[in-house]
């Protein structure tokens, strides 16, 4: 068959070329849904991480709400005597936390010396308190222990009475109260759906299904709340964990459909491409092949451009609608706590103090977000490292920051690596943050950087702490954003440190992970390239630096 000539023949050549820019259009157009699905699927993972940190954020602040009402009650019972305690008690609830609904003082005889309803209830006065087994075994605990337990989730007994489909369940939290002797027993009970709620709507949660589970005895999670109540759960979720008087709850957060973003754009994009490459294909029976090859690239050329936009556009949208107002928040609290607090009581300013902490909390989640949205697709700009300067300057600055006992930090030798020295740089300090933040109370953090060879031209860069260390079960898991383990709670953070990590060392085509240490703690460690061109000079630190 002479093929020169089957394609020179006019009619032949049209169909030929028809059928050639019909077949690249809906390849393209494939390529281009694709893109615009994994962009679509970028995009509502951020929103739901986002979303995620404000559930948190106002989970923690419920929860330290309960624990310093119960604490500033508790050292009432444990100071005054009981016959005066009810007007300070009326005083300490007079703002209750979100789903209380009352309080109870007993002495050790289960005696009820103060009952006070927190939600607007009337529940029937008790002179005699006779709890139900789950309750007096958290009274039991709580007395043995010396400290705050929660009890199991049950439906209070005033709630009983109501249709099945307003009854929520309930737990109580459970404190003794200690005046050189035993003294008795705070009891607050508390509504979790009340509680998920009112948190939730309070911190403008929206296009999220947050539920709270437990985990009983048995070792079986169940559902104990649901905000929005009887909402749909839609896609795939995340999970936190919230701890409070002993007992760690699971938060599991879902997209509500439809308000996170759905794969609509895609199939809009494809079945666009497959209507454009028929319009085409029928208008080239006509037109030069040049054309429509410049046509496809240019459209090749746009689809990645968006992406990159995609990525752009979300931390720029962070930045304005999260970080803008915060730091203007942060200016209020500076400038309210110069010039007014000297006026206010004590327990005004100690509002105030937790007005600054938690907006601080808050701007250090919101920068985490944006580097954790931004490591995996951050642009490189890879030369020779000289990392031992390198760590040493980390170590300097983070020290500079400690205003109390600094921790030990020893920098070996490490060798010159090929990498973005400022990415690299974020990535050992946040290791050395964890290992100077994750100790145990009153003990000193010790931490050594080291490096040894990881395979031919990679070296493995470590850092060595002596800290609470990981479990076992957790080790794999750590590195997801928002995923702490157990033994991390009560220590500040948003989860997302390690998360920002994994995105720069794969972007650098490395690896990461964690190891115990024989000595106790931990061993974090991630790859990187080696290099033999010896790296720019940089400032010259002394040992005073580290001092």
């Amino acid at each position: 068959m002479n093929i020169t000539r089957w394609f020179g023949a006019p009619g032949r050549r049209g169909f030929a070329l028809a059928g050639a820019v019909l077949t690249l259009g809906l390849g393209t157009g494939a390529a281009a849904a694709a893109g615009v699905a994994d962009a679509e699927r970028d995009a509502a993972a951020s929103a739901l991480a986002l979303r995620t940190a404000t559930v948190r954020g106002a989970l923690d602040t419920t929860f330290r709400q309960y624990a310093d009402t119960v604490r500033a009650i508790v050292a009432a019972a444990a100071t005054q005597p009981a016959a005066g305690l009810a007007p300070t008690v009326t005083r300490l609830v007079a703002d209750p936390p979100p789903g209380a609904q009352q309080v109870v003082l007993i002495d050790a005889d289960r005696a009820v010396l103060i009952q006070q309803s927190l939600d607007g209830s009337t529940p029937p006065a008790r002179t005699h308190l006779e709890p139900e087994p789950a309750l007096a075994a958290a009274l039991d605990r709580s007395r043995d222990t010396g400290r705050p337990v929660a009890g199991p989730a049950h439906v209070l007994t005033t709630d009983r009475e109501l249709p099945p489909a307003h009854r929520q369940q309930a737990f109580e939290l459970v404190a003794p109260v200690h005046g050189g002797a035993f003294r008795g027993w705070v009891i607050v009970s508390v509504r979790a759906g009340d509680l998920l709620a009112e948190s939730l709507r309070a911190a403008g949660v929206t296009g999220v299904t947050a539920t709270l589970t437990s985990t009983g005895a048995e070792g079986t999670a169940r559902e104990i709340a649901r905000w929005p109540s009887g909402a749909p759960i839609g896609g795939a979720g995340a999970t936190i964990d919230v701890a409070l008087a002993g007992h760690t709850w699971q938060v599991l957060v879902h997209p509500v459909p439809g308000t996170l973003g759905e794969p609509a754009a895609a199939t809009a994009t494809l079945l666009g491409a497959a209507t454009l490459s028929f319009l085409l294909a029928g208008t080239v029976l006509a037109a030069e092949t040049r054309r429509h090859r410049v046509v496809a690239r240019d459209a090749i050329r746009g689809q990645d451009r968006g992406h990159a936009t995609e990525l752009t556009d979300f931390a720029a949208a962070a930045g304005e609608h999260l970080l803008t107002p915060l730091h203007a928040i942060a200016g209020y609290h500076e400038l309210l706590r110069e010039e007014t607090a000297p006026h206010l009581d004590e327990a005004s300013r100690g509002f105030l103090e937790r007005i600054g902490g938690n907006t601080r909390r808050l701007l250090g989640t919101v920068d985490e977000l944006i580097a954790y949205a931004s490591a995996k697709d951050a642009a490189l700009k890879p030369e020779p490292v000289d990392t031992t300067t390198l760590a040493l300057g980390v170590v300097a600055g983070r020290l500079d920051a400690i205003a109390g006992p600094r921790p030990g930090i020893a920098v070996g030798d490490l060798p010159p690596v090929l990498a973005d020295a400022e990415l690299l740089a974020g990535v050992l300090g946040r290791l050395v943050d964890n290992a100077a933040r994750f100790v145990r109370p009153g003990a000193p953090a010790r931490i050594t950087i080291g490096a040894r060879e990881h395979a031919p031209g990679w070296w493995r860069i470590e850092v060595t702490d002596r800290g609470i260390g990981v479990p076992d079960e957790h080790r794999a898991r750590i590195f997801a954003p928002f995923h702490r383990a157990p033994s991390a709670y009560g220590y500040p953070g948003a989860g997302l440190g390690l998360a920002v990590c994994q995105g720069i060392v794969a972007r650098h085509g490395g690896e990461i992970g964690v190891e115990p240490n024989p000595g106790g703690g931990s061993v974090f460690w991630f790859t990187v390239a080696a290099t033999t061109a010896a790296p720019a000079p940089g400032p010259e630190l002394l040992a005073a630096d580290l001092a």
